[in-house]
């Protein structure tokens, strides 16, 4: 019988040498496809972050901050043509020129807002339709301001101006209610995830990953190669870190300065064109007072703004000062709102003036409901000239100095609502700079390991 010969024995040396381990140009080849992988998502996050940072922050700026603005605006121009109506038919001359040349310029600035808003809308349906019915009231107020005018001294004439301020307040709400649901949408647009500061938490983990890939490869090749170091590969990290730097400082400062332009600044404007809608309003309302003798309006949209919408209570002189020198306001309203976390100088100065300017306004306002005819008049009269005359301690001079010192803060509020919306604006050079650090650490990265593939070639 034959026997199958016994395996050959292999020495144990050969047989460690049978296991060898992946070769070193193996593992250097698999850190490269390694950090080619880890970059894509560093590579598309940073293009992501700085694309969709500045589409949101133009889209704020171009169409919804202005379209909420541009409401308020609306709103406090037909306020101010209601207030020429009302003050033109109190001093008797509303019968032969109408309500003036304020009103028409007031009408005419209240449907360029009206046309304005609408166009900014232009993707919202509800939104357009209740503006589209805004735009209806509106002519149906201008037609009623005439046939008031037509009236005369008829009482028919003074009940077609009631008809038409009430028109107007319903419009001012029609316009808030809108303003409301703009405002949500603000907030929805800049608490987006893409402008958060929380966006760099992503990128920040990606690009970590691969820059302990390039120190863990800058690692294996000097150990393997006895180099002391690999400058493609210490490069390809330092750029890296640089880039997860800038990246961290753009997100949270776009953020910040989103949550300045389009959460308190929008707010603070807002709150200012709302108190020049006060002012008008309150001298409106105290010549229809005039007008009627006092006679109460059971109309459900009687209630509008008043004083107290505007600061409650009124602060003495030495808290005016206090506020102008940047202190935090201790009465409510929509200046306490305005002035409340904004210290600019000149918005403090403007505040101020309006603040010292409401006094006079109260005042005289009482004093002229007191010296009015009793049973009202729309002949002049004793009371009239405290209401309607221009004089620093009259109702409309003051209301006048008011709406002055108010333009003068919206101005100083919108610059800086415009600078802080530039900044976020500004990328920082993300746009173009992300993609091509990215770039620039896959050709260093690449080059520093198929260097010493090479190399290790050469010396097999």
């Amino acid at each position: 019988m034959f026997r199958t010969a016994a395996p050959p024995v292999v020495p144990r040396a050969s047989r460690r040498r049978l296991r060898i381990p992946p070769s070193t140009p193996g593992r250097l080849v698999a850190l490269a496809v390694l950090v080619v992988l880890a970059l894509i998502p560093v590579f598309t996050l940073s293009i992501l972050i700085a694309e969709r940072s500045r589409e949101t922050t133009a889209s704020l700026k171009d169409r919804r901050i202005p379209a909420v603005l541009a409401l308020d605006q609306a709103a406090a121009a037909v306020t101010e043509a209601d207030r020429a109506t009302a003050t033109s038919l109190v001093s008797g001359a509303f019968s032969l020129t109408g309500p003036g040349q304020d009103y028409q310029d007031a009408v005419k600035r209240a449907d360029r807002f009206l046309t304005m808003a609408a166009d900014l809308h232009q993707g919202d349906p509800v939104a357009r339709a209740r503006l589209t019915n805004v735009s209806a009231l509106m002519v149906e107020y201008t037609v009623m301001v005439g046939l008031a005018q037509t009236g005369g001294d008829d009482p028919l004439s003074l009940a077609n101006v009631f008809y038409a301020s009430d028109l107007r307040r319903t419009i001012v709400t029609s316009l808030y209610e809108q303003r409301r649901q703009d405002f949500a949408d603000i907030h929805e647009a800049r608490s987006t995830w893409w402008v958060g500061a929380y966006v760099a938490i992503p990128f920040g983990a990606a690009a970590f990953v691969v820059l302990l890939l390039l120190l863990f490869a800058h690692s294996y090749v000097r150990r393997r190669f006895r180099r002391r170091a690999n400058p493609l590969l210490l490069l390809a990290a330092a750029a890296l870190a640089g880039l997860i730097a800038v990246t961290v400082v753009h997100a949270q400062t776009t953020h910040d300065r989103l949550a300045e332009a389009a959460g308190r600044g929008v707010s603070e404007q807002s709150s200012l064109w709302q108190a020049r809608t006060a002012v008008h309003e309150i001298v409106g309302t105290a010549a229809l007072d005039v007008a009627s003798g006092g006679v109460p309006r059971g109309n459900a949209v009687a209630a509008g703004l008043a004083l107290p919408d505007l600061a409650d209570p009124l602060p003495a002189p030495a808290e005016i000062e206090s506020i102008r020198n940047g202190g935090d306001p201790s009465f409510g309203g929509l200046l306490a709102t305005a002035l409340a976390d904004d210290r600019s100088r000149p918005l403090r100065d403007a505040g101020a003036r309006v603040l010292t300017s409401l006094e006079t306004l109260r005042r005289a306002g009482d004093q002229a409901r007191v010296q009015a005819p009793r049973g009202g008049t729309l002949n002049g009269g004793e009371g009239v000239a405290m209401l309607t005359g221009k004089g620093a301690n009259q109702m409309s001079g003051a209301a006048d100095d008011t709406d002055a010192a108010l333009a003068d803060a919206l101005l100083a509020s919108r610059r800086a609502s415009d600078d802080a919306l530039t900044e976020a604006a500004d990328d920082g050079g993300l746009g173009l700079g992300g993609p091509v650090v990215c770039s620039a650490v896959l050709v260093l990265a690449l080059a520093g390991l198929l260097i010493r593939r090479i190399e290790y070639g050469r010396l097999r």
